[in-house]
C-alpha cells in the first residue's frame, strides 16, 4: 500500500518537477519555485513576478533588434 503524502510533500514534489518540464517556460518555473520556497506564493506576488519577467523579456527582445 502506498504511503499517503502530506500536502507539503505534494507541493514540494510539484514545484520540484516544474524545472524539468519542457512545456513550461523556465523563467516562470523558476519564479514559481522561488516564491514557493520563500513562502511568498500569493496571487499578487505571482502577478508582480510575471510582469517583471515580461518586462525583462521585452527589454531583451528590444536590445537584440
Amino acid at each position: 500500500m502506498r504511503e499517503i503524502q502530506s500536502g507539503k510533500a505534494l507541493c514540494d514534489q510539484f514545484f520540484e518537477t516544474l524545472k524539468n518540464r519542457e512545456d513550461i517556460d523556465q523563467g516562470v518555473a523558476t519564479l514559481l519555485m522561488a516564491l514557493y520556497s520563500e513562502d511568498k506564493l500569493t496571487g499578487n506576488s505571482i502577478l508582480e513576478g510575471l510582469k517583471a519577467l515580461r518586462v525583462d523579456k521585452e527589454d531583451g527582445t528590444e536590445s537584440q533588434s
